[in-house]
């Protein structure tokens, strides 16, 4: 086999900027609203007036005021009125003396035609100085290591704060500046702030350090986070239908399946299958308008959406691509599976080259909602395997359409090799190989310094994801708020890897320490 080598280091994106975040949109007038001029203008000291008056440089609406519009520190109330292009608060207290006001436009404001928004920040103090301590953040997500845009970053005196005392949004480079701050000590948290509550609620993506910054004109710092979306609380239990008779669950971890109960239901007779520790998929032969699902003291309803009468295959595979390892190739339905037609010539292979149709009736079978086939004994390379309608009878005594896939088998000489010098003092890790966004290789159980050999893969290109397998379950864990432990650092090399056929590859993939 050709031997083909490339070295390049791997790049890690760590915890670690901000500049207020403009949210674009529409496909003509992609400029949101901006600011012509304003009493007080931005940065303005010694203020003392009782209305603020922002003009725009087009016609806008106002969007939900008393929740978009921020007026920090909140010691201050005020009426809003939007005329034309012109907003107006009328101040209803006094503004505090030797003090830094910030109006935050949280999406407030969007143009009258695009619908375009942004979140537009207005500084002024009613002393003779402005706060101008500034602190930068970049945001990327913690699992994909891509930029994160349109996410909220807040600073607060403490994180058992519900809103944050200054907050601003990434851009669509991830990057995020907060300003007008006063010296002091803050903690710092970013999140997608879904409900605009600016708040980090439990199921949003988000991150927060357990350690403050001290903030003053020397701060320099560009801080990197990484928001991911914590596993299911201890107070939670999650559970949906994936398809009108496979019902989907998954408990709060250290929790057992165990203990998991469907009322009016006998657990134990019905088809289920165990997808990790914490998930479970119930295959149903009946259709349920809905159910209730309970674990201990947790309880959740789950409403079926929709009533299929026609057994479908949850995903429409055109091309089974197989290798020398693979045996068989599967097909997953909508529902449970109750018997296959083998009387007559259901299954069917059938050769474009010589136009031959060989009939399958060895190696076929069934379990839960798949279908398998087992390709031992029959010529596999580049045939049409063929389902034909009626062949496969769903539990509810639905019947399958005619269904046609092309199978390629690969030979030896077609597939190429990825050997990995991973380069690391990492005590514990494991490698992830992605194709086509998907995960379809993995070596666990991994320490230190070590070579990972990735043979018979299709030509194509690939991604190499390390993970710092910290609590050596094997699994990647993300940012868990409740004891604010940040997510497990996930390294990828630095572009993805072109695999050719016959040719083995070598790649030093070097973890930064």
């Amino acid at each position: 086999m050709v031997r083909f080598g490339v070295v390049l280091v791997g790049f890690l994106v760590l915890f670690s900027c901000a500049q207020i975040g403009t949210i674009n949109g529409g496909a003509k007038d992609v400029s949101p609203p901006r600011i012509e001029k304003s009493t007080p203008i931005d940065g303005a000291v010694n203020v003392d007036i009782d209305q603020i008056q922002i003009e725009f440089d087009e016609f806008v609406v106002l969007q939900k005021p008393q929740e978009n519009l921020v007026l920090l520190p909140s010691d201050v109330s005020y009426e809003t009125k939007l005329v034309n292009k012109r907003l107006t608060l009328d101040l209803q207290d006094k503004l505090s003396p030797n003090t830094t006001y910030s109006l935050y436009l949280n999406e407030a404001i969007k143009d009258l035609t695009e619908g375009n928004d942004t979140l537009i920040q207005l500084v002024f103090s009613t002393g003779p100085f402005l706060d101008s301590n500034v602190v930068n953040f970049q945001v990327m997500d913690a699992f994909t290591n891509k930029i994160a845009s349109g996410i909220t970053v807040g600073l607060f005196d403490s994180l058992e704060q519900f809103q944050p005392i200054y907050f601003s949004k990434t851009d669509d480079k991830g990057m995020a500046r907060i300003r007008a701050i006063a010296e002091g000590t803050y903690f710092y948290a970013a999140f997608d702030d879904e409900n605009k509550n600016r708040a980090r609620d439990r199921n949003e993506l988000q991150f927060a350090e357990k350690y403050s910054i001290q903030v003053d004109s020397s701060y320099k710092d560009t801080l990197q986070l990484f928001i991911s979306q914590p596993r299911v609380p201890q107070n939670s239990l999650n559970a949906s239908f994936i398809s009108p008779y496979i019902l989907a669950i998954r408990i709060p971890a250290q929790s057992s399946l165990d203990r998991l109960e469907i009322k009016d239901l006998n657990m134990e007779q019905i088809p289920s299958e165990e997808i990790n520790k914490d998930s479970i998929h119930f295959y149903f032969p009946s259709y349920h308008d809905f159910l209730q699902v309970s674990l201990d003291t947790l309880s959740k309803k789950v409403r079926n959406t929709e009533d299929l009468t026609k057994l479908s295959l949850l995903n429409d595979v055109k091309n089974f691509t197989l290798t020398p390892k693979d045996c068989c190739l599967e097909m997953s339905f909508d529902m449970p599976l109750d018997s296959i037609d083998t009387s007559k010539a259901s299954f069917s292979v059938f050769s474009p080259q010589d136009s031959v149709y060989t009939k399958v009736q060895a190696g076929i079978s069934i379990s839960n909602n798949t279908f398998r086939f087992n390709t031992a004994g029959y010529a596999c390379n580049n045939v049409r395997f063929e389902i034909d309608s009626g062949a496969i009878r769903g539990a509810n005594g639905t019947v399958n359409s005619a269904i046609k896939t092309v199978i390629q088998r690969k030979a030896i000489d077609e597939l190429g090799v990825l050997n990995i010098d991973v380069n690391t003092v990492m005590k514990y890790w494991f490698i992830e190989l992605h194709k086509d966004g998907k995960e379809v290789a993995r070596r666990h159980a991994l320490s230190g310094r070590q070579w990972v050999v990735f043979d018979e893969l299709i030509p194509g290109n690939y991604t190499v994801y390390i993970v710092e397998d910290v609590n050596k379950n094997q699994i990647w864990d993300p940012f868990e708020p409740t004891s604010l432990r940040p997510p497990e650092k996930r390294f990828s090399y630095s572009r993805k890897t072109s695999v050719k056929a016959n040719f083995e590859h070598e790649i030093e993939f070097i973890i930064p320490e």
